[in-house]
Formats: C-alpha cells, structure tokens, sequence
C-alpha cells in the first residue's frame, strides 16, 4: 500500500474512533509500510491531532472505569501494554473520579456476592477479594470496600 492511501484510512479510522500511537503503528506496520513512511504518517496524524495519547488516555480510562468497571491497577496495565508513556498514565488515573471508586468497588463486590454459593465466611470474603483484585482494585481498596459490607 502506498503512503498517501495508508494515509487517508488511518486518518479516517483515526476520526472516528481514539487511537493510540501504538495501536497506529502496529497497524501500519500490518499494511507492510517502511519505517520512515511509517513516521511520515505518524507526524501528520500527530500534528493534526488525529492521534494523541493523552486523549487516548484519559478516554480510555474513564470508559474502562465506568463501563467495566476496571479498578485502577488494570487500566495502568493495559495502558502500559499500549506502550503510554508513565506521565500520560498517571494523568489519566488522577482523572478518575475518587468519590466513585469505592462505590465501583461495593458495587461489583455486591454483585458478586449474589452470585456466590459458598457459605463459609472466610471463604466467600477470599473469593470476594480474589475478584476484586482481578479486576484491578488495590488490596487498600477492597479490603475497605469488604469491610463495608
């Protein structure tokens, strides 16, 4: 594929949807272009704003925080893996709401309660705590969280 057509897609999937850097050059990297058409496309989509990672970022965030409800340490692991740069991230973290985090908490580890058969207690908090850690909220967090409930 030729530059100027790489050019044209990617800015067009790059207005309708937040893309980050990485996602980007992977994807032109997929259409087999060379590394210095690849940092042409790259400057452009930068320079006219169809690609910024702070954006991508703080959006990514929010969505991952409101929608699937993702505690904090695994969005930084995502975003890490999208290879954010640490201030981007930490930003974007910062950015989420604090009075609704423990409120995300309680809520899911609610949800999941009621999914729960075990009925030893000590069990069903260990269970409790292994899911809310994978769903990426700090031990602090849910150990709050659990003791609220």
């Amino acid at each position: 594929m030729d530059v100027k057509k790489a050019l044209h897609i990617i800015a067009a999937q790059c207005s309708k949807k937040e893309y980050c850097s990485f996602d980007v050059i992977v994807k032109l990297q997929r259409w087999e272009l060379t590394g210095t058409d690849i940092a042409e496309v790259m400057a452009f989509l930068v320079k006219n704003h169809f690609v910024d990672d702070e954006r991508y970022a703080r959006a990514y965030a929010m969505d991952k925080f409101r929608f699937n409800r993702w505690g904090k340490q695994k969005i930084e692991r995502m975003l890490r893996q999208k290879q954010i740069a640490e201030h981007i991230v930490a930003g974007a973290l910062n950015g989420l709401p604090d009075e609704a985090y423990d409120e995300a908490c309680i809520s899911l580890l609610k949800q999941k309660a009621r999914s729960l058969k075990e009925d030893d207690p000590r069990k069903r908090k260990a269970k409790l705590f292994r899911y809310a850690l994978g769903r990426g909220f700090c031990y602090e967090v849910v150990s709050r969280c659990i003791k609220q409930l």
